[in-house]
């Protein structure tokens, strides 16, 4: 009887950062970038279900490839079991050639990261790297250390990344520098990505690497994760998320979710309802001013799509190659009050009609 045929581990990548730190870019430059022949899955998680990210990661791609879109705050909270089912079915029957895992920028990593080394350990997947961003604007609060979850999802990186080179001066190359130097554990690869761009040997920065740190990283309270739990729990896709009755508006509804103690909505519209691009800048910039993040891919001409983001910074527009609905996501502050029937009339005023 001949042996059993050796499984050739599937690489993983792991790329983490905060909201706004260019997880989406990177990773879309990656897709852009990869062998046509090879197929490439991307885990990806998003604190609604309108999937803005995975629609700008799929229009990306080159290729064959898949992207999974899985909603929720966090993958090993709100979006654990998704999480879960989706590594089973590519482990065992999709065998990619290559994984990507983008886990939300809200989320504690660290039990993503035990997951995948359970499959490691049992020979199914390689984990070749947990890649930790931060964006100019962050360095201030990551050299502070003040900001728990910042901190954890610098720490158990493997490579760490300045993106958004182009941005970046003097000042914010000096405090990179201090960030990498105080880095403990050590990172084993520490650059620069400008537009995504990133070399290989900072995907495969966990190679030989000691990852003992991902279970040394400081994980949620007690108290902490009871609240998270506490919020519900149903045997579909939204368990232990707090949901409000879906709100029907013109030419489209509202959804208002909550995880990890922050408010979100996500809006969608059919593809009859036409948005003024200056009402988009105006009115709709002006209604989501003060939240950690907006983002949007709206209709404003017939054949004409423009993906709109904030992430509290000013509002950009760039086009978009989505067809098919208009959507929209947005993440508050935490215990920021949001004024959702305010963002409904905002929608309603920035619409044009059918053209």
């Amino acid at each position: 009887m001949p042996a059993p045929k050796a499984v050739t581990p599937i690489p993983v990548h792991v790329i983490i950062g905060p909201l706004g730190a260019g997880k989406t870019t990177l990773i879309a430059r990656l897709l852009a970038d990869k062998p046509p022949h090879e197929n490439w899955v991307v885990l990806l998680n998003e604190y609604s279900e309108a999937g803005i990210d995975a629609l700008t990661v799929a229009a990306a791609a080159r290729g064959a490839y898949d992207v999974r879109l899985i909603a929720g705050g966090c993958l090993c909270c709100a979006g654990e079991q998704d999480f879960q089912r989706n590594l089973r079915r590519l482990v065992s029957d999709v065998r990619p050639a290559r994984m990507l895992v983008e886990p939300s920028g809200i989320g504690h990593p660290a039990g993503i990261v035990e997951e995948l080394l359970a499959y490691e350990t049992a020979g199914q997947l390689r984990l070749e790297g947990i890649v930790s961003l931060v964006d100019p604007a962050r360095l201030g609060a990551a050299l502070e250390g003040s900001d728990a979850l910042l901190r954890d999802q610098l720490d158990i990186g493997d490579a760490l990344v300045l993106t958004k080179g182009d941005l970046a001066d003097a000042a914010h190359f000096e405090a990179f520098a201090s960030l990498v130097a105080r880095a403990s554990p050590a990172k084993a690869w520490a650059g620069m990505s400008v537009h995504g761009a990133l070399p290989l040997a900072a995907l495969q920065a966990g190679r030989g690497a000691c990852r003992a740190a991902a279970r040394e990283i400081r994980r949620p309270d007690d108290h902490a994760m009871a609240e998270v739990h506490s919020a519900g729990r149903s045997d579909d896709r939204h368990h232990e998320v707090d949901c409000a009755e879906l709100v029907r508006l013109a030419g489209g509804e509202r959804r208002v979710v909550r995880y990890l103690g922050r408010a979100g909505a996500d809006w969608w519209f059919g593809r009859a309802v036409c948005f003024d691009e200056a009402a988009i800048i105006g009115t709709l910039g002006a209604a989501a001013r003060g939240c950690a993040r907006f983002k949007a891919v709206l209709r404003v001409a017939e054949d004409r799509w423009l993906l709109v983001q904030h992430d509290g910074g000013p509002l950009t527009l760039r086009e978009s190659s989505w067809r098919r609905d208009s959507r929209a996501e947005l993440v508050a502050q935490p215990g920021q009050d949001v004024d959702w029937s305010a963002l409904d009339a905002a929608f309603a005023a920035a619409q044009c009609g059918d053209r």
